[in-house]
C-alpha cells in the first residue's frame, strides 16, 4: 500500500509539475496510434471488399457433349473432396440459357439468336479460399469428360497481387508508426528527467535504487499512453459515424467497417500504446541519465 500511494503521488506530481512535456507525450501517442489504428481499418476495409469481390468467384468447368452422368458424379465428388472447394453445382444446359438470358436480358437480339443447345453444361465451383483456384485445375487436368476450364486467372492474380502488395504496405505504415512514436516518446521522456534532473539527484544520493526512481516515471508514461489511446479510439469512432455511416447509407452494395471491427482493434491500440511507453520510457532513461 505505501508503495502504491508513493507511485500515486510521484505520478501524479510529475504531470503537474511537467504538464507541457506530459501534453506533448500524450499527443505523440494520440497521433501514432491513431494512425496506427487507421492502418488497421483500412486493412480489414480492403479485406471486406476483396471477399466481396471474390465471393462471387467461380471455377466453371465445362463439359464435353454429349454429357455422361456417371462423369458428373465422380468429377462432383472428386471436387468436393478438395479442403479449398466449398460448393460444386452441376449446371445443365437449359440453366446455362437461363442464367445466360438474365445476364444478357438487355441485349434482345442477342438473346433470340442464341441457341440453347450450343451452350455447354458445366459444373461450377465456389472456393473456400479463392486464392487456391489452381488446385482445380490441377485435380482436374486429364480427366475425360472435360472440355474447358476457366477460372479467371489473371484477374485473380492481378487482385491478389494488387491486395498483398497493399497490406505490406498498410503494415509498413503502421510499424514506421509505432516507431516513430517510440523516439519521440523517448524524447519526451528525456525531456522530462532533464527537467527534474535535480530532484533525481537528491534521491539518487538518499539512497534510492534505480528502479526506484525509473518505475514512477514508467507509470507516468503508462499513463499519458493510456490518455492517448483512449482519445486515438474515440476519434476513430468519429470518423466511423461521420464518414463510414453515411457511405454505408449511400452505397450499399460495398461492405463497410461496422462497430465490432472497431471494438475488435481495442486491445491492440492499448497494447501498442504501453509496449510503446514502457520500451520509450527505458530507453530515454537508459540514456539520458543511466539511471
Amino acid at each position: 500500500m505505501p508503495r502504491f500511494e508513493y507511485l500515486f503521488r510521484e505520478t501524479t506530481s510529475g504531470l503537474r509539475r511537467n504538464g507541457l512535456v506530459a501534453f506533448a507525450a500524450i499527443s505523440t501517442t494520440f497521433i501514432a496510434l491513431f494512425l496506427f489504428g487507421l492502418s488497421l481499418l483500412i486493412s480489414r476495409q480492403v479485406s471486406l471488399m476483396i471477399e466481396a469481390t471474390t465471393g462471387n468467384v467461380e471455377v466453371a468447368v465445362y463439359l464435353t457433349d454429349p454429357v455422361n452422368p456417371d462423369t458428373v458424379s465422380s468429377l462432383s465428388q472428386t471436387l468436393t473432396e478438395l479442403p479449398v472447394v466449398a460448393n460444386v453445382d452441376y449446371e445443365t444446359k437449359q440453366e446455362a440459357c437461363e442464367r445466360f438470358q438474365v445476364l444478357f436480358a438487355e441485349q434482345e437480339a442477342l438473346v433470340d439468336n442464341v441457341d440453347c443447345e450450343a451452350l455447354p453444361a458445366s459444373l461450377r465451383v465456389k472456393m473456400e479460399d479463392p486464392e487456391q483456384y489452381s488446385q482445380v485445375a490441377a485435380v482436374l487436368e486429364g480427366q475425360p469428360g472435360i472440355d474447358e476450364i476457366v477460372d479467371q486467372s489473371a484477374f485473380l492474380d492481378r487482385l491478389f497481387a494488387v491486395t498483398r502488395v497493399f497490406r505490406v504496405g498498410v503494415l509498413l505504415v503502421a510499424f514506421v508508426m509505432l516507431v516513430s512514436a517510440s523516439i519521440l516518446i523517448a524524447n519526451t521522456v528525456r525531456m522530462g528527467l532533464f527537467a527534474r534532473r535535480k530532484e533525481i539527484g537528491i534521491m539518487k544520493l538518499v539512497g534510492a535504487t534505480n528502479w526506484r526512481i525509473r518505475l514512477p516515471f514508467l507509470v507516468e508514461g503508462l499513463f499519458e499512453s493510456l490518455i492517448g489511446a483512449i482519445a486515438a479510439i474515440l476519434f476513430l469512432f468519429a470518423i466511423k459515424v461521420a464518414f463510414i455511416e453515411p457511405l454505408n447509407e449511400s452505397v450499399q452494395f460495398i461492405p463497410w467497417i461496422v462497430n465490432k471491427d472497431l471494438i475488435a482493434i481495442i486491445p491492440i491500440l492499448l497494447v501498442a500504446g504501453a509496449l510503446v511507453a514502457l520500451v520509450a520510457g527505458l530507453v530515454g532513461m537508459r540514456r539520458f541519465l543511466d539511471v
